[in-house]
């Protein structure tokens, strides 16, 4: 079947495509009603943990039945079906005595009952497509990249290429249907910005588009190239498929650049970062959609404008410690400090940085603009590495050099911070790799991530996080953050832990986790022994900064001594703790409060020292992955929130490692479910 973007249809048109292309969602709602009409007899004695997991069995097996493609389908059809199936298992769960239950048990069915809860009222909201995660589609999270290197994948046998080319040809109709959802949406006015659009285009073409579509016929010419084990006449159908594959989604691209652009919010051709009322608020609905993303990536209900005005206060905050570091620097520096600094036109130039008045007060952009000079950026330094241990691990990186400096201090810290990190939990045997982020994405993913027992590092010098970052981002993402929080559910599970839980995924739950775990390096004296008001002194630190380094040669001689280089990776920790804080703000900014992105923009770099290329990619990203920026800091508060409780309620019985033991091994659970499980776990120790 040709795919619609070899025709020109009117939106209109494409929508009612759409609604008459997805064949088998209202048969297979029928049926699942069907089966579960059944009256079943009462039983002589209740188990309760056991009927529990039947509905956590039968919901997914039912969610399975409905929509069984590959990609899913995206319609408000199926929003529709979903929530069917969700009230149907909502009221099966709330039938079970949950008193009956033990607190671990408690625990699941607190996050399935949350799960639905929170479908639900998404699938009640018009336009109920939204409610799930994949639309509209962004550059942030690009589904058509990610589903076109699935579809594309080349296969190791004959017997799998007969299986995999379904898969292309749901490819197909997934990238239809896609079109036709963003042909509804135009003709709704319920669409992405022209910002947004544009870096969606960038982002498809630079990966799925590029080299004629490539990432979609590696499996066609893997077969070519092995033609002699495969019929003609397969050859041919896998031909076809993948034709298909790339007129669709060749269309949808034309599309997203033609009609859609053409009818997207803001000004210009391609928008501007001075537009306005460019977030979800701003759309039919949107103030209801937005704050269902805020409950949805919080988990703690807190309104949209409670949420922006704490994080406007933790800002405020956060200064006063920063001044405290820019103070020591400006006894080893002197008040003014010259170092190359690269311009707006991208020119590198000296410049005087004034950070201390004759008044003896911190100028913060100053110091800010200070800690974004050229010798602070891996690359940017003057500086030329090679042949290190990392050497091939970095051929993927557009800049070998600063992926190699990079990984060097990466995994000094990493060995550093290992037998320290590892008195505060139970023994994790699973390691982890430090990755650098391929050069064709580096313009387009964030900083860092995780995920598969990988750090993913973005090395680009226009693109990567300064020097002073290194411990923060390594404890956030690595261990004791995510890395932990996905190994130690796997190598300490609870006994009988229901697979539905073990599939549930909560961003605050996940970020809040790696959060607390930059808070937690202050507890280990990473940046040296706690004063009495538990900030760290910089001396004694257990972690990259020893006194016994030659710091004219680490890190590029950038530090004058021991205590100057914990001060500026405490510095980091600072500033990514106030980069959590900011997201609160520029979050409810951009969809609550009609913020540009310019405005975005200018909100982080007077209160943080985000480098430009930091900023330019968070400010697009709060813009596209919608509401999920407030989840980190309202996740953390929970956590801190209780580990404070338990320290005071626990006294000399409060044990680190038992702590974690029960934070860790049930996995994401939203934070309200996190909170009753420690009580419960404060009263078992009483």
């Amino acid at each position: 079947m040709k795919g619609i973007g070899t025709m020109r249809l009117s939106p209109l048109a494409i929508a009612v495509f759409a609604l008459t292309t997805l064949a088998g969602c209202n048969d297979e709602t029928t049926h699942i009603d069907k089966s579960t009409s059944v009256i079943e007899q009462p039983k002589e004695k209740s188990d309760a943990a056991a009927e529990m997991r039947t509905v956590f069995s039968d919901y997914q097996s039912a969610m399975d039945t409905l929509d069984s493609t590959t990609f899913g389908q995206i319609t408000d059809q199926m929003a529709s079906s979903r929530q069917s199936v969700d009230r149907l298992y909502l009221d099966k769960l709330e039938a079970i005595d949950r008193g009956a239950l033990t607190d671990e048990d408690k625990i699941y069915y607190d996050t399935f009952q949350f799960d639905r809860n929170i479908a639900i009222r998404g699938t009640s909201l018009p336009n109920t497509r939204f409610g799930n995660f994949a639309i509209p589609i962004t550059h942030f999270y690009n589904y058509i990249e990610w589903n076109a290197g699935w579809a594309g994948t080349t296969q190791d046998s004959p017997e799998k290429y007969q299986s995999h080319v379904q898969v292309v040809r749901e490819f197909t109709a997934w990238v239809n249907n896609l079109h036709s959802q963003y042909a509804m949406g135009q003709i709704e006015r319920s669409q992405l910005p022209k910002v947004l659009t544009e870096r969606l285009i960038q982002s498809t073409e630079a990966t799925v588009s590029k080299d004629s579509y490539a990432m979609l016929k590696a499996g066609i010419t893997d077969i070519q190239n092995h033609s002699d084990d495969y019929d003609i006449a397969f050859i041919k159908e896998y031909q076809r498929a993948v034709d298909d594959a790339v007129a669709a989604t060749s269309g949808l691209v034309a599309y997203l650049k033609d009609d859609y652009m053409a009818a997207a919010r803001g000004t210009g051709e391609t928008g501007s970062l001075t537009d306005t009322n460019i977030g979800w608020g701003d759309l039919p609905n949107g103030q209801a959609w937005y704050q269902w993303h805020l409950d949805r990536n919080s988990t703690t209900g807190k309104p949209a404008m409670e949420l922006s005005q704490l994080g406007e206060d933790l800002v405020a905050d956060a200064k006063a410690e920063m001044i405290r570091v820019a103070k020591l620097i400006v006894e080893n520096h002197g008040k003014d400090i010259t170092a190359d600094w690269r311009d707006s036109e991208g020119n590198v130039v000296s410049r005087t940085f004034h950070v201390e008045d004759a008044e003896g007060n911190i100028n913060l952009a100053e110091f800010f603009a200070y800690l974004n000079s050229e010798k602070f950026f891996y690359g940017r330094d003057g500086r030329s590495i090679a042949d290190t241990p990392y050497a091939d691990t970095c051929t993927s990186a557009s800049v070998p050099t600063a992926c190699e400096a990079a990984l060097v201090d990466y995994y000094k810290f990493k060995n550093d911070a290992n037998d320290v990190v590892a008195k505060y939990f139970k023994p994790i045997k699973t390691d982890y790799s430090i990755v650098p982020v391929p050069a064709s994405r580096e313009l387009y993913d964030g900083v860092a991530s995780y995920g598969g027992n990988e750090f993913n590092l973005n090395t680009n010098p226009d693109y990567s996080l300064q020097k002073w970052n290194v411990s923060t981002l390594l404890l956030h993402e690595a261990a004791p953050g995510h890395h932990f929080q996905n190994a130690y559910s796997i190598e300490y599970p609870p006994a009988n832990k229901p697979d539905y839980i073990k599939k549930v995924r909560y961003t605050a739950y996940a970020e809040g986790w790696a959060l607390y775990t930059e808070w937690l390096g202050m507890e280990m004296n990473i940046y040296g022994e706690l004063d009495k008001n538990g900030k760290p002194t910089f001396t004694n630190a257990t972690g990259m900064c020893k006194t016994d380094l030659d710091y004219t040669q680490f890190q590029g001689g950038i530090y004058k001594d021991a205590e100057e280089c914990n001060a500026l990776q405490y510095f980091g920790s600072l500033n990514e703790a106030q980069l959590r804080n900011m997201r609160l703000a520029v979050d409810t900014g951009i969809h609550a409060k009609g913020w540009s992105i310019q405005e975005a923009r200018d909100y982080m770099s007077a209160n943080s020292a985000l480098g430009e290329g930091d900023i330019e990619s968070e400010s697009f990203r709060y813009a596209a992955y919608v509401g999920q920026a407030v989840s980190y800091k309202s996740g953390y508060l929970v956590i801190k929130e209780m580990m404070t409780k338990a320290q005071s309620e626990l006294g000399n019985e409060f044990d680190w490692a038992e702590f974690h033991d029960q934070l860790l091994k049930y996995g994401a659970q939203p934070m309200e479910v996190v909170q009753t499980s420690i009580e419960n776990w404060i009263k078992s120790k009483g």
